[in-house]
């Protein structure tokens, strides 16, 4: 073998291994390996009383079952103490276990946030659904103590102020419908509005919502510097992670917990996001 062709093979064998070291990575290190990030995000007319009110946003947890990744998102959400939990949806994964997932909504609950949990499905939950019909759906979530937003509004309260959360069920399976979550409720100064996708961005700043949670781009799993996300999934409509900002709402998006598709994750680590709610002091 000519000097050269030695040359060649030695490369291509330190290639070959590097590409193995990072699939490793990729598929064993950074899919459990969850980041807190944390926010501070300022409205003028968020209410006194909820100045410094922490947000947990946790999406797409896409459970198989109740292993040591759940659990670490249950640590991190303890040590955090938020105010009010988040969940924007697809819980469920093909081969899903729904006892499993039960348990983890359960042992979440325990934690008890001030202002409760709230939830809204994306489309995994539509295609494997934890229950038999949208009854039990309903029940699954609220026997584990979550509340379940499907196109409906909800109020959380600190002495004389209220928020109102407002949940559409998933916007990429069609099944959102933004007038009937709103129908019957009355404005309060501050609205939160939570999808799983965020292609509701638009319409949610159009009809001045202050804050929008989203989540099922994953941040597209998979990001290469300068390139960014690879691939993102319909209804991500070009926002793929962390905020972005209308005319009148804020959007943060989260790259979510689980995976899909592929069980891989790079330079993308999953995440939970914590938000901390500021109110703009006006001058004068």
């Amino acid at each position: 073998m000519s000097a050269f062709a030695s040359r060649i093979s030695r490369r291509f064998v330190i290639s070959l291994a590097l590409f193995q070291l990072l699939l490793i990575y990729a598929w064993a290190v950074e899919p459990n390996w969850i980041e807190v990030t944390r926010h501070e995000t300022w409205f003028k007319n968020l209410p006194e009383e909820f100045d410094g009110l922490v947000v947990a946003h946790v999406s797409d947890l896409h459970m198989r079952g109740y292993g040591a990744r759940e659990r670490r998102v249950l640590e991190r959400l303890a040590e955090a103490k938020p105010g009010v939990i988040a969940l924007t949806g697809d819980f469920m994964q093909e081969g899903s276990d729904p006892a499993a997932i039960r348990r983890f909504l359960e042992d979440l609950s325990k934690q008890k946030p001030a202002f409760g949990i709230w939830a809204v499905l994306g489309n995994y939950d539509h295609w494997y659904p934890p229950a038999a019909n949208d009854g039990a759906v309903r029940k699954f979530f609220s026997d584990a103590g979550v509340a379940l937003l499907v196109n409906e509004w909800g109020r959380i309260g600190k002495k004389l102020d209220t928020l109102t959360l407002v949940g559409v069920d998933d916007p990429f399976s069609g099944l959102d419908n933004l007038g009937d979550a709103l129908r019957g409720t009355q404005r309060t100064p501050f609205a939160i509005l939570l999808t799983h996708a965020p292609q509701m961005f638009m319409k949610a700043d159009l009809t001045k919502f202050d804050l929008v949670l989203a989540g099922h781009t994953h941040g597209g799993q998979v990001r290469l510097p300068g390139l960014g996300a690879l691939w993102l999934p319909a209804g991500s409509e070009g926002y793929d992670s962390g905020w972005f900002y209308g005319m009148n709402a804020q959007m943060y998006v989260t790259r979510g917990v689980g995976t899909s598709i592929l069980p891989i994750r790079f330079l993308c680590r999953p995440e939970i996001a914590l938000i901390t709610l500021k109110r703009t002091v006006s001058k004068g």
